[in-house]
């Protein structure tokens, strides 16, 4: 029998590292090639796909970089994606590598802030991208990034596919011109629309892959499943860590308090948030910023109230906070939602 491995190298297992590391290199092309004013971030020693979605924030909001999220996530190719994308192209057909990929969408992208939908209409299928958590960094190009990918990964899978029979809807106005994107995707490009969806023809999902492998898919999915059960005890600590905050009702208790209250020692929970990608600090904000959209939306407390409640000793510390975490300050989050 196997033996399972250890939680603590949850975020540090190889596979995860290449991917990272290798959207960081792709990052790193492309504002070289459209935006060489901006310094590229570098990869950080066993590098995660939270590390990458942290700095890719940081950069966002800190420059304009219309159209990078399509351009980086088209230039991802399936080898890219190391086992998993094994596994995805040993599918019996587009439609079980599609299921596949949905399987094991939390090896390759962001799976807190966003989900895979799909919807089918008439002869044609289509791929919708639902936000979890609205809001929390510049959605454009996270969604761009996602429906980039998706279409190089239907031409990595099937290169003969008609790229032309797929129509790639935004909910945001165009950045740039239609024929950027147009030119880079091969599909047509509709924006302002009520929703992030990639259609393309129904009957695709029945077509047999070149590269598909009965024998070896069965091993690699095993393999997939062992990332994930390690990704998931990981992330364990975290939910620990914000279900104790929100149940205590105490979203500023300090770290020695909560490992207290969670019965282990102080260094034991720092070490387990650590491998888990993230601080007790960023848990305690994430924690905070929840319950202060939860007070703006369902009660009638002021923002001093609100700032209060949470711990904030001045109210401005609490704004400031706020809107550096939803890039709108918390009086206009409350009137766009009433």
């Amino acid at each position: 029998m196997n033996k399972t491995p250890d939680a603590s190298v949850a975020w540090t297992d190889p596979t995860i590292t290449r991917l990272a590391e290798r959207y960081y290199q792709r990052l790193a092309e492309v504002l070289g090639q459209r935006f060489p004013q901006i310094q590229p971030p570098v990869a950080p020693e066993s590098a995660s796909l939270e590390d990458f979605y942290t700095v890719a924030n940081s950069l966002l909001r800190q420059n304009e970089t219309p159209a990078l999220g399509i351009e980086h996530g088209y230039g991802i190719r399936i080898s890219d994606y190391g086992v998993i994308g094994l596994a995805i192209a040993s599918a019996a057909s587009l439609g079980e590598a599609l299921q596949v990929q949905g399987d094991y969408l939390a090896l390759i992208t962001d799976t807190k802030r966003f989900r895979y939908r799909f919807r089918r209409e008439g002869s044609m299928m289509g791929l919708v991208i639902e936000e979890t958590q609205p809001g929390l960094w510049p959605h454009h190009f996270v969604v761009e990034f996602e429906m980039g990918a998706q279409i190089r990964f239907f031409h990595d899978l099937e290169p003969d596919l008609k790229k032309t029979a797929c129509t790639l809807d935004l909910p945001y106005r165009c950045p740039t011109t239609r024929r950027h994107y147009r030119d880079l995707l091969g599909c047509n490009v509709r924006f302002n629309q009520t929703e992030a969806a990639l259609t393309y023809p129904a009957s695709w999902m029945h077509l047999p892959l070149k590269t598909s492998d009965s024998l070896l898919a069965p091993l690699l999915a095993q393999r997939c499943e062992t990332i994930l059960a390690r990704m998931d005890r990981a992330d364990d600590w975290v939910q620990r860590v914000r279900n104790q905050l929100l149940n205590s009702g105490m979203s500023m208790q300090s770290l020695i308090e909560a490992a207290d209250n969670l019965d282990v020692p102080v260094h034991t929970l720092r070490r387990h948030l650590y491998q888990a990608g993230t601080s007790y600090k960023e848990v305690v904000l994430d924690v905070r910023m929840q319950l202060a959209r939860q007070y703006l939306e369902e009660t009638h407390l002021t923002l001093q109230q609100i700032s209060y409640q949470l711990g904030y000793g001045q109210p401005s510390n609490f704004q400031l906070a706020f809107k550096k975490y939803f890039d709108i300050p918390p009086g206009q989050w409350r009137a766009s939602r009433r």
